[in-house]
């Protein structure tokens, strides 16, 4: 099979990342409420339990929920407000290649076009689907920067905390700058056919996948059950 190849254009422009505002809202508030479900179920209330039964006999169950929140909490609160400015909030795909900026418009992670190497596949560029990954598979390419040593490097277009429309696109016109400014890097057609790529225009074919509507529903449901566990939990030392 071969490699799809193009002509080098006489430009190349930018492309951003874009949010869905209403769905990255409601995948912030669902993120923000399962924190705060989870911190009142295993933070708060065993100290209820002590409250309400005494600190003997609720001190085993006490340890144990106070350990499984250290154990998730403390990475969260490091990864999300401690070292906030590494979060990627922007994409960009421009002639230099891939680039993510925080809030502050500076540039935290970047996959210039002049790292990327062949790698020992069949193709240079080709298609992955990791096990309870993105909803969308993923680009593995091989990267030798400079100093550094060769690995392979899974792209991911995904923001912390936001759901991009233009997810595919991006993905799109990488490829497309792969074929402009490396040619001798070859793209495996698998890749183009998983995002539904037209090779000729480079533009995204219609395509059905599952929705993101339907993945923040069943977010949305299991939260609902967390504060039912909550609920539950609390009524029973009430109770007893």
């Amino acid at each position: 099979m071969n490699s799809i190849k193009t002509n080098k254009p006489i430009s190349f422009p930018d492309i951003e990342s874009k949010s869905n505002v209403l769905a990255t809202l409601i995948l912030q508030v669902t993120s923000v409420v399962t924190v705060l479900v989870f911190f009142c179920l295993f933070v708060l209330g065993p100290v209820y339990g002590i409250y309400k039964r005494g600190f003997p006999s609720m001190l085993p169950i006490a340890l144990v929920g106070w350990g499984i929140s250290l154990l998730i909490l403390i990475p969260v609160i490091r990864s999300y407000i401690i070292k906030r400015k590494n979060l990627s909030r922007k994409i960009v795909v421009n002639p230099t290649g891939l680039i993510f900026y925080n809030s502050k418009n500076e540039v935290v992670e970047q996959l210039l076009y002049t790292e990327l190497h062949p790698s020992k596949q069949h193709f240079d560029v080709y298609i992955v689907h990791p096990a309870g990954g993105s909803l969308i598979p993923l680009l593995e390419v091989t990267v030798h920067p400079e100093k550094k040593e060769k690995v392979q490097r899974r792209i991911d277009m995904n923001l912390p905390f936001r759901v991009l429309k233009n997810k595919v696109s991006l993905y799109a016109h990488f490829m497309h700058g792969i074929s402009v400014f490396r040619p001798d890097l070859t793209i495996d057609p698998l890749a183009l056919k998983s995002f539904s790529i037209d090779p000729e225009t480079w533009e995204i074919k219609k395509m059905k996948r599952i929705s993101w509507g339907g993945w923040l529903l069943i977010l949305a449901v299991m939260v609902v059950t967390c504060i039912c566990i909550g609920i539950a939990f609390v009524l029973s030392q009430i109770k007893k």
